[in-house]
């Protein structure tokens, strides 16, 4: 049976019992028990709809919040045809009828509430916003309720013209009856207008079936507050008449969509081709199933329920648990076991072609770094070929000398020229290992520090003298101040008793400043080098000097 049929029988049962509960109220036989039998099959052919309808709404609307507002509803529509019997077969005192008469307005206001509260779960944005949104209206419906139920102090709702107790025979209506009204058609009307506008259903043809119960609800209000006589003939049980309509309302929006439910699982099932899955209760036992979905023994369902998942044959059966059973459904993954092994043979080829390659670059790196090596090593060869072919000098007239104190003055002179080759080396590594290609003053320091202590071995007092020792300058510069140095301290090594070197900054020159002790003239030895100033200040003293403008890559 189709769904469309199932529900056009849903829809005619429901019809064919209220038909059969109005013809119950009609029915008015002379026999006192025949006429209670009536009005009680009456209430429990609405008791047994009402209770239907909450389970209906608790297995197929979707929306958990939504679904707890409604069967809510649901469930306060079974208290007021409870209250109804009460009152109509077991009190027949006025003060009980009164009791259970002001009990119909607890679901009376709520169920609209409700309602709005189900709309505005549905549309929630802001959890927090709507829990405060709703609490207001429910603080509104409790206050509203309060105000009946202390009716009898202050007879605002309904006022009575005779003495207590009072009864629901002889009463009229007072201004927070309007409000207790008005706020019902409020709520209701606000619940249709939020679904309405923020349903996503295209179309929007039926919407008009919510309506229609709504206006015969409004009507059927006017007509009673009026006591018009047809209302009273043809619908005058409130509970029924109002029950029926508002359960008429919200399942008019679950048939127009505005409220969404779950259903149609065969028929979804049976069209889904592509496929293969069962839904099974707790025993596995089959309700739904799709495509050629494979039989399985209640051993292999119980181990795929432990594992999730089983894999036999490139089929892999998945499960997931759900209410009330459990869901199997086959997946063909034959492909795609295939290509994973095609993956992981281009992944075992990748990973070998990458530590060819990984080799390849240590490689590469290595040879670039031995060929950098050899060209700082040709640099600094390059640019110390003097000092070192005055080394060699130095060394072959060592092995001749047979004068002791020749032999510790040339050894001396070794010592300097040795420590100017280390310190220089040093200075040269240190710019290319340094960002910018740039030197320190401390770096000068630290160089002539060492060089000057060399030339004790050649009985040369030497200092020096080094200003903004953190200061960065440019490598070229910095060599060019050792260079000059270490020329002076080659050149002058057999004249000079002692020497002070300073190096200063001044804007962008560095200022090279030499005091120098000796008994030679020394401008003819020096006259190698035009750059350098010299200057005799006395007999035995000599300034020389000179400047070295300072290129750009320097802080």
């Amino acid at each position: 049976m189709t769904y469309n049929k199932k529900r056009m029988l849903s829809y005619g049962v429901i019809l064919i019992s209220v038909l059969l509960a109005y013809f119950c109220r009609l029915v008015r036989p002379k026999n006192t028990f025949a006429g209670n039998f009536a009005d009680q099959c009456r209430n429990c052919i609405y008791l047994g709809l009402y209770c239907a309808w909450v389970i209906y709404l608790e297995k197929h609307v979707v929306y958990k919040k939504m679904r707890r507002c409604l069967t809510a509803i649901g469930c306060l529509m079974v208290f007021w045809f409870f209250v109804r019997t009460v009152k109509f077969h077991i009190f027949h005192e006025p003060l009980g009828e009164h009791i259970c008469w002001y009990l119909y307005y607890i679901p009376m206001i709520l169920i609209p509430v409700l309602g709005l509260s189900a709309a505005l779960f549905f549309v929630e944005k802001d959890e927090e916003k709507t829990v405060r949104q709703i609490i207001i209206l429910l603080t509104v419906a409790a206050v509203l309720i309060i105000s009946v139920f202390t009716n009898d102090l202050h007879q605002l709702v309904f006022r009575f013209s005779k003495q207590p107790p009072f009864s629901d025979r002889d009463y009229s209506y007072v201004i927070l009856f309007a409000v207790i009204q008005g706020w019902m058609l409020s709520c209701l009307t606000g619940m249709e207008i939020i679904l309405i506008r923020k349903s996503r259903i295209p179309g929007k043809k039926q919407f008009w079936l919510p309506v229609i119960p709504g206006i015969l609800l409004l009507g059927w209000n006017v007509g009673n507050i009026f006591h018009l006589s047809f209302i009273k003939t043809l619908a005058g049980d409130m509970t029924a008449v109002c029950c029926l309509l508002m359960a008429a309302i919200y399942q008019g929006c679950i048939v127009c969509g505005l409220i969404q439910t779950n259903n149609r699982y065969f028929e979804l099932f049976q069209t889904s081709g592509g496929l293969d899955a069962e839904i099974t209760d707790d025993s596995f036992q089959r309700y739904y199933h799709s495509g050629d979905f494979p039989k399985l023994s209640p051993e292999m369902r119980t181990m795929i329920i432990h594992r999730s998942s089983v894999q036999e044959q490139g089929i892999r059966i998945n499960h997931i648990p759900i209410r009330g059973g459990h869901l199997f459904w086959s997946e063909d993954i034959s492909i795609l076991l295939d290509q994973y092994q095609d993956i992981r043979e281009q992944q075992e080829e990748l990973t070998a072609r990458n530590r060819l390659l990984q080799k390849t670059y240590e490689k590469e790196a290595e040879r670039r770094k031995t060929e950098e090596q050899n060209r700082l090593l040709n640099m600094i060869q390059n640019q110390t070929a003097g000092q070192l072919e005055l080394l060699s000098q130095l060394m072959d007239e060592l092995e001749r000398t047979e004068s002791r104190e020749r032999y510790d003055l040339l050894l001396g002179k070794i010592v300097v020229i040795g420590t100017y080759l280390k310190r220089r080396k040093n200075l040269v590594l240190t710019q290319y290992t340094s960002d910018g290609n740039v030197l320190t003053m401390e770096d000068l320091r630290q160089s002539l520090a060492e060089s000057c202590d060399s030339l004790k071995l050649c009985r040369i007092r030497a200092a020096y003298y080094v200003e903004n020792g953190d200061i960065q300058l440019n490598a070229e510069d910095i060599l060019k101040c050792y260079d000059t140095f270490e020329w002076l301290a080659e050149r002058l090594s057999d004249v000079m008793q002692s020497m002070f070197y300073r190096v200063s900054q001044i804007d962008d020159d560095l200022r090279i400043s030499v005091h120098i002790a000796s008994e030679a003239d020394l401008c003819g030895l020096m006259s190698e080098r035009p750059d350098l100033k010299v200057q005799q200040e006395d007999e035995k003293e000599w300034f020389v000097g000179c400047s070295i403008f300072r290129k750009r890559g320097g802080r």
